[in-house]
């Protein structure tokens, strides 16, 4: 991780470091902030879901969502599917290995045609760049998916009640607030 500190009008940004672990994460962070002032917090991990898995779930919103996975009915969501047939609105990463794998036993387990549909809006092709990987697959240089579940059980879930997402509670500059722990998906891919 690389840390950036304000310094009159400008930035101070250190030479990268080693995250360590990720239970005191947030903490550690915050007690390296010499005022009360917001801490945005960068990951290279998706945050968010998409809008057709959102609506087959029954979920309200993305911060429901991250309150319910690991309960039942979604005790297995951050179980890494292994056969085609376990793969479900409730267990949605797959594969867990390659070999007979293919992204169509996405498609068909949550009757889709279109890759789109398991596309977050952020994810979609633009006029300069293709479509991004799916969040729910796990195999090649590419996936997130296996990022998205360590982000999401480590960092983001123990300490729900106190950060803020980023889009989804606010704009950054609602969200920029004194003592405010921001989390957010910086991306090139998303228009802001």
């Amino acid at each position: 991780m690389c840390v950036a500190e304000r310094r009159g009008t400008g930035w101070i940004i250190s030479a990268p470091e080693p995250v360590r672990d990720t239970a005191d994460l947030i903490p550690r962070l915050r007690r390296r902030c010499e005022t009360d002032g917001a801490l945005v917090m960068g990951f290279d991990f998706p945050i968010g879901l998409p809008v057709a898995y959102g609506s087959a779930s029954g979920l309200a919103d993305f911060r429901a969502a991250l309150r319910a996975f690991g309960s039942a009915p979604y005790a297995q969501w951050f179980d890494v599917a292994e056969h085609r047939d376990e793969i479900s609105i409730h267990r949605p990463f797959y594969p867990m290995r390659p070999g007979g794998t293919q992204r169509q036993h996405l498609f068909d387990a949550f009757n889709i045609e279109d890759l789109s549909d398991l596309l977050r809006r952020c994810e979609r092709a633009t006029a300069v760049c293709g479509d991004a990987c799916m969040l729910f697959w796990t195999l090649g240089g590419n996936q997130v998916g296996k990022a998205a579940i360590t982000g999401w059980r480590e960092i983001i879930i123990p300490n729900l009640d106190d950060v803020v997402l980023w889009p989804f509670d606010g704009t950054l500059s609602e969200l920029m607030k004194s003592g405010a722990t921001i989390v957010a998906e910086p991306s090139l891919r998303r228009a802001f």
